[in-house]
Formats: C-alpha cells, structure tokens, sequence
C-alpha cells in the first residue's frame, strides 16, 4: 500500500495546484469588474459564430468595437446587436478581407482614426476546408494558410508598434485542439493551428515585461458553420460540441486575469496531454472510430 502513497500525494498535489489556481483567477476577476469599459477592441472574424458572440460579450461589458470581416451587411447586423447591448459605446464596422495586406493596414489605420487606440487584439478570423490531403487543391491550402496563420501574423505586427509605444495591451489568438491533436482530412487547418500555438507561444515570450499580454484560446469542436457538414461524424464519435456562448465566455474572462491559455473542453485538453506521451493510442482511437463516411463529409466542410 505505501508504494501508492506517492501517486495519491502527486494527484492531490494537482487538484490542490489547479483549485487554487482558479480561486486565484475568479478572485482577480471579481476586482475588475469594469476592466472592459471604455477599452478599444479590434476582432476580426466577426460577422458569424465565435467573433459574433465575442464581439456581443465585449459590448456587454462596456468595450468599444472595431469589427472586421468580409461581409458588411453581417458586420452591421452584428453592430446594430452591439449597440443595443452598449447604448454608450461605439461599433466600428470595417468590412475587411484579411489576406489582403492593404486591407488590414486600411483596418488598423481607421481603427486609431476612429476610435483613438487598440487595447485589445482578437486574431479570431479563420477557415476550414477539408477532404483527402491528396485530393486538396493548391488554392484551398494556400487560402487556409493565408487566413488562418498569416493574416493573424501580420495583424499583429501592424498593431504591435501602438501597443509597444503605450507600454500596455493584449493579443488574443483564436486557436483549436486541432494544435495538439490534428485531425485526419483536415491536416492544411491541423498545421496552421500548430503554428498559431507557435506564435502565440513565442510572441507572448518575446513580449514579456513589456506591458503587452498574449492568450491563446483552444475550443474543441464548437457549433458553428465549421462543423455544419462533419459534426454529425463527431457526435457519433462521442466528442462533445460546445455552443460558440461558451468559447466567448471563457475568452473574455481570461483576459483580465492575465491567462496565457485556454482550452475550452476538458476532453480535448486531455487528449493533447495523451497525444504528446503516447501518440499511438490517439492514433488507435482515430482508427477505431473514425465514421466510414467520414472522409465524405469532410471533403464537404468547407468555409469561406
């Protein structure tokens, strides 16, 4: 029996860690109540599903928007939501498509124009597009890459410079458990959110005590339009869906208190801790239950 004692002090040991750690951030969180009023927020992605629902949960706070993505009349709807949540604030709306380098110089510059500075970064546009890697076009990887990595990368250094001059600010990037653990027929978003767990990472280490702050938010699978087609697969599968209330939720309550990470499911965080000891048995699992049909439907999952 003693030979146990060991690994029941390690366990309790953990639970003690992460109890106290999250007392520690609801403490810090409750005494800032109005860190959100008056901030400036720029949000890519935000005319549908995540970015909607952040955007709508900043507003609600008391922030000021500027909110970007291609669709201006889904932009609008979603300003309109914001300003009723927010009479006092403002809703900047900026219609922007993020692979175009001017286009994203056009929105950091009408930001600062418009409403004065950017507090926040949220780095939240992304695609996916899957099907047989082999069968996957060469535009389809090259528009994944783009909107997924890149656009995030040079967003950020467009911002950057106004933060550094400030000496404050936070940088949020939208990512997936696709980082830790990537999918089968998805493999062009699998690595693009690989590497935004490398920027993040790394950005956030170059930035330290510099006043600028880097999260990086990891949802599982969420009911958006990303899972529409594949999602039934998932569900059979047994993987949770998480409603798009719940990854804006969690994101906006990080910021506050300083968090580095955020992983929105338990079950996914756990399979990346899995996957990075024993990567075989996360290799089994996606061949025991991966839906015959699977390749099928996710050659039809596709974004825009």
């Amino acid at each position: 029996m003693s030979r146990r004692y060991p690994l029941f002090w390690l366990l309790g040991a953990g639970v003690g860690a992460w109890a106290i750690t999250y007392l520690v951030r609801r403490a810090r969180l409750r005494a800032r109540p109005d860190f959100y009023q008056g901030k400036v927020i720029l949000l890519t992605g935000a005319s549908r599903g995540i970015g909607r629902e952040l955007a709508l949960r900043f507003a609600g706070r008391g922030a000021h928007l500027a909110l970007a993505a291609r669709s201006e009349d889904q932009l609008l709807e979603v300003a309109r939501a914001c300003s009723a949540l927010n009479p006092g604030g403002r809703a900047l709306v900026v219609p922007t498509d993020v692979t175009d380098d001017s286009q994203l110089e056009n929105l950091v510059s009408t930001t600062l124009a418009r409403l004065g500075r950017i507090d926040i970064l949220v780095n939240n546009a992304g695609i996916i597009q899957g099907g047989c890697y082999a069968e996957v076009g060469r535009e389809s990887i090259r528009q994944t890459v783009e909107v997924n990595l890149l656009a995030a990368m040079r967003l950020t250094q467009l911002v950057l410079p106004h933060m550094q001059a400030r000496g404050s600010g936070h940088i949020v990037n939208l990512s997936s458990a696709s980082e830790a653990v990537a999918y089968p027929y998805f493999v062009a978003y699998s690595a693009t959110k690989h590497a935004v767990k490398g920027f993040s990472d790394g950005l956030r280490r170059e930035l330290a005590g510099t006043g600028i702050t880097v999260l990086r938010v990891s949802p599982g699978y969420v009911k958006t339009d990303f899972v529409d087609v594949v999602g039934s697969a998932y569900r059979r599968m047994g993987l949770p869906i998480w409603p798009p209330e719940r990854v804006a939720r969690r994101t906006v309550d990080a910021i506050p208190t300083g968090q580095t990470e955020v992983f929105v499911g338990q079950f996914e965080a756990f399979g990346g801790k899995v996957n990075a000891l024993f990567p075989g048995l996360v290799d089994l699992f996606w061949r025991w239950f991966l839906p015959a049909d699977f390749s099928d439907l996710a050659a039809r999952q596709r974004t825009e």
